[in-house]
């Protein structure tokens, strides 16, 4: 399965930075997934979950109230 970089950052601290295999984040048009090689996009955050799905199967989740994304050659940021 093929990966991309994904870093989460609140102001004051890393929230995660590493390797993903897709990332469902809560766009206020709707809820996206975003996959290896998606195109470059920029879309706000809405109060939602941020699912991050890794390439071992494991699953993290964290809980947002606002945000802005960027999917950028395979590494997407979030900042919450």
């Amino acid at each position: 399965m093929k990966t991309f970089q994904l870093t989460i950052a609140r102001v004051d601290m890393p929230v995660f930075d590493g390797p993903v295999a897709s990332v469902t984040v809560p766009g206020t048009a709707g809820e996206m997934t975003i996959l290896a090689g998606h195109v470059p996009i920029v879309s706000p955050l809405r109060a939602g979950i941020i699912l991050i799905k890794k390439d071992n199967g494991e699953e993290e989740s964290i809980d947002v109230e606002s945000g802005t994304m960027e999917m950028s050659q395979d590494h997407l940021t979030i900042l919450i």
